[in-house]
């Protein structure tokens, strides 16, 4: 593997190098170089300097690069795969469909839906004598954007940022965790290959402190950052210094909700996926379950047996469901998280133990029940293999136990009932909702990803996603043949009585006060008779009083 950065189109060795394990083997799998200062200020320099270029080109040329780019992301997908499998520790099957296969669907979107997406879109104005204007929005490229990656989804969270800052015609600069530097750098090599323009795409494994240097720079015009709630507080003071422009998704503490209509079957394995893909490694992750009373053992039991089915393996494995936590301090916290639980009255109905047979940082998948909010476990982020289930007495008191909580990214809804689904969907203080199933929508290339409260700041993915790293610029043509507006000077007494009369014209409620408006406009055009703006402005309010 190349451990180099990738600056300007070219592979650099630095002084300093870090050395990279394999979470389920604690094996070295090699040593990525490490970035100065002077080398972030070179990327973001090539970054600059690419930025009129890449914002130039073609949309034709740039689906030309997306498209490259998809070929060898297809040709290279068994090796991206274990590569993500190795570095971070998911099952092979995680690895080629959550990376891979939801890398494939973007550059496909993107590929086929670039000039749509960015297309400028018609504004037709709302005041009366506005209508006139020819109006448009147009959305354009805020410069070089910074994207600082977390270890969880080492592949897809940064490639799709990536993908979605090209896409707004940004320049990028890349800095992965340093947990999983490899799949990063890999990044920039499909790019690479695919024919991107120097400088567009940078990738820097750095340190803590020139990862801070990085967001510091006045040069930088975005940061997309994801993370966690403190780092990304440093984050946006960092940024606060030259007022850059942030993107934080920080995390999340995910409710489902299985009401007592549920298909408990689809619930149970629903729950199963959603709280233990990934090793639980995901800020969408099931990490609070609360089912309705008069299902709840039924359910449990359930999830218990099903829990007790998953293999727990070196990921590499294709039959392996669960492989280990990424870093031994997140496997301390899970831990931790479980035995604060235990010791507030919370039983463990299964797993919930470091699995020492293995040599990296196993812990077996574990069900909670008797939880309450007093608890780490349903009020902070676990963010490992550990399911703690509520029971609640219905609706209600589910909808008020999910909404007690700081994070606010997704929540899934589990019942046969569309209207109790859709009910629970508004209320539900989240980014996303989902109705019998859970956490798909981050690979759904037009759905968006974000949320409220601590869960951050803005949206990424799809259309919605790109207004947060684009300038929106509104653009208003005015080629009438005249040479003023109504609302320009002079003022005076005339203008002041069409006003006061042209605000009842439009605004008041009896039909009888706007007809008088009308008519007592009429004086006031014949004092005025030679001014072609009040003409036309007494024309259109007459139209506007037909509506």
């Amino acid at each position: 593997m190349d451990g180099r950065l990738i600056i300007n189109n070219q592979r650099l060795e630095t002084a300093k190098t870090l050395n990279v394990k394999n979470p389920a083997t604690l094996e070295s799998l090699g040593q990525v170089f490490l970035a100065s200062d002077n080398d972030c200020r070179q990327a973001l320099a090539a970054a600059r300097e690419a930025y009129p270029v890449w914002n130039c080109m073609t949309f034709a040329q740039k689906k030309k690069v997306f498209r490259a780019a998809r070929n060898i992301l297809l040709r290279r997908a068994r090796e991206v795969a274990e590569l993500v499998t190795r570095e971070k520790g998911s099952p092979i099957v995680e690895s080629m469909n959550t990376d891979v296969l939801t890398g494939l669907e973007l550059l496909d979107y993107y590929g086929h839906n670039l000039e749509k997406i960015r297309a400028p879109r018609k504004q037709k104005l709302h005041m009366p004598f506005l209508v006139h204007k020819k109006s448009t929005f147009l959305f354009q490229p805020l410069g070089v954007s910074l994207i600082i990656s977390p270890w969880n989804f080492p592949f897809i969270i940064p490639f799709g940022d990536t993908l979605s800052a090209l896409a707004a015609g940004n320049t990028v600069v890349l800095r992965p965790s340093s947990a999983t530097p490899f799949t990063g750098l890999i990044i920039g090599e499909i790019f690479l290959e695919a024919g991107l323009p120097p400088g567009v795409l940078n990738v820097l494994s750095t340190l803590t402190a020139q990862a801070e240097f990085l967001i510091s720079e006045p040069t930088v015009d975005t940061v997309m950052f994801t993370g966690s709630v403190n780092i990304g507080k440093r984050v946006m003071e960092l940024a606060s210094r030259n007022l850059t422009h942030v993107v934080l998704e920080l995390g999340g503490k995910d409710p489902m909700v299985v009401l007592e209509d549920a298909d408990l079957e689809k619930a149970a394995r629903g729950a199963l996926w959603g709280g233990f893909m990934n090793t639980g490694q995901s800020c969408a992750s099931i990490e609070r379950v609360y089912v309705d009373r008069r299902v709840s053992e039924r359910f449990l039991d359930r999830l218990v047996e099903l829990t007790k089915t998953l293999k727990v393996g070196n990921p590499i494995e294709p039959d392996v469901d669960v492989g280990p936590m990424t870093t031994l301090g997140q496997l301390e916290i899970v831990q931790e998280h479980i035995a604060d639980a235990q010791a507030k009255g919370a039983r463990i109905m299964c797993g919930g133990a470091r699995m020492n047979d293995f040599p990296g940082y196993f812990l077996q998948p574990a069900v909670l029940s008797q939880v309450n909010h007093s608890m780490k476990i349903m009020k902070e982020e676990t963010f490992g293999p550990a399911l703690p289930v509520q029971i609640v007495s219905g609706p209600d008191e589910a909808l008020a136990m999910a909404n007690d909580c700081q994070y606010g990214l997704t929540a899934s809804v589990w019942t046969r009932d569309k209207k109790k689904a859709v009910w629970m969907a508004e209320r539900l203080e989240v980014g996303t909702v989902t109705v019998n199933d859970h956490m798909f929508s981050f690979s759904e290339p037009r759905a968006i990803w974000g949320g409220i409260k601590k869960t951050g700041v803005g949206r990424s993915h799809g259309p919605y996603g790109l207004l947060e790293i684009s300038n929106i610029k509104f653009v208003s043509l005015d080629f009438h043949k005249r040479n003023d507006q109504v609302w320009w000077y002079p003022y005076g007494r005339v203008k002041r009585a069409i006003m006061e009369k042209v605000i009842v014209l439009l605004h008041h409620r009896s039909f009888v006060k706007r007809l008088g408006a009308l008519f007592g406009l009429l004086p006031q055009m014949s004092m005025l008779k030679k001014n072609n703006s009040l003409k036309n402005f007494l024309k259109i309010t007459g139209r506007m009083f037909r509506r």
